[in-house]
């Protein structure tokens, strides 16, 4: 069993990924919104392991109890914890008791484990065993994925819900974009391939940033349809039983009459990604020999781009909505070996 142990923010996960070489599929992440109080055994690597000793807590439930239950189950596992144990002792009882939780886990954990490591700033000190081996990793192809959302439209203005319905730009929209262009807040692209969905309000955004350059059209990244709620707002549509029973249904399963489900929606546009992904893999090898950065582009739009980042970073525990950014802004992934590692706003 290994622990690797540290503060927020300090690069536990990436130090195990790149120590361990572990894919994402490999990853179980601990949530304290979870139903049930459970670890899933069958991945390699438990994160956020505080999370699952808040939910046990909460829950009224010994993690230690469990752990120990368990211990087979973890001989061969990577935990991954946040040191919680540091600061002010908190004014909350619940607080407090979680974090006396969180180091009983620990101290059953440490004393079971071959080793632990503490993780600060992204440097490893071993506190229990022997140091791992350094592992010399090929070098890896870095590239970026530019998506950035639309400007602003009446249908922002006016809060309907609207995804097929091709708005144009309002003037406000144009000029916005203009002056964040001006602004210099987009990445430096120069020989990116860049794309669109083909709508009017990406297609108007992008001749605004980028002019008149040649690009594509991935309509697998178009916002989701509300059918019959297209361009009609919350207070016009209340008092309807089945607009109710939409927005009430948290399977994802349930679209507007006439439109995409959360769960349809999702597949296409992680398709949609995909395939940009595969496009993107093309210019890298073209330009793979030219000591140039590979850089692709797409004007898309606000759920598009949440769906996205929510699938690429599961493990910030976003909200949906929190990821959508503002009209005109977006994020800049860096890519690694064909994967988002890290992003940066703009």
């Amino acid at each position: 069993m290994e622990i690797i142990v540290g503060g927020v923010y300090q690069g536990k996960l990436d130090y195990v990924k790149n120590q361990f070489h572990i894919k994402e599929d490999e990853i179980f992440y601990c949530s304290r919104e979870s139903d049930t109080v459970e670890l899933d055994f069958s991945k390699k690597v438990i994160y956020g392991l505080e999370e699952f000793t808040y939910a046990c807590t909460a829950q009224g439930l010994e993690a230690s109890q469990y752990l120990r239950e368990h211990e087979q189950a973890l001989k061969d596992k990577i935990l991954i914890c946040a040191d919680i144990s540091q600061g002010v002792v908190p004014m909350d009882k619940t607080l407090r008791a979680w974090r006396e939780m969180n180091g009983r886990a620990l101290i059953y954990l440490c004393g079971q484990a071959q080793r632990v490591t503490r993780i600060f700033c992204g440097l490893p000190q071993v506190l229990k065993g022997v140091a791992a081996p350094a592992m010399t990793k090929p070098a890896q192809r870095v590239s970026y994925i530019h998506i950035i959302r639309h400007g602003t439209t009446e249908g922002n203005v006016k809060r309907w819900y609207y995804g097929q319905s091709d708005l144009p730009l309002l003037e406000e929209g144009k000029e916005l974009l203009a002056a964040l262009k001006a602004d210099s807040i987009y990445p430096r692209v120069d020989g990116a391939d860049f794309y669109t969905t083909g709508m009017l309000r990406t297609e108007e955004t992008f001749q605004i940033i980028f002019g008149e350059q040649e690009h594509g059209v991935l309509e697998e990244l178009r916002e989701i349809s509300f059918g019959d709620y297209e361009r009609f707002t919350y207070e016009e549509l209340k008092e309807l039983p089945e607009y109710q029973q939409w927005i009430s249904d948290e399977t994802g399963e349930l679209g507007p009459p006439n439109g995409e489900s959360r769960q349809v929606f999702q597949s296409r546009v992680l398709q949609g990604f995909k395939k940009l992904g595969d496009l993107h893999q093309l210019k890298e090898l073209s330009t793979r020999h030219s000591g140039k950065e590979a850089h692709s582009v797409v004007v898309c739009h606000g759920g598009v781009i949440a769906e996205v980042m929510a699938d690429c970073f599961p493990e910030e525990d976003k909200h949906f909505y929190k990821w959508i950014p503002d009209p005109g802004h977006g994020y800049t992934l860096r890519m690694e070996d064909g994967k988002p590692v890290s992003y940066q706003a703009f």
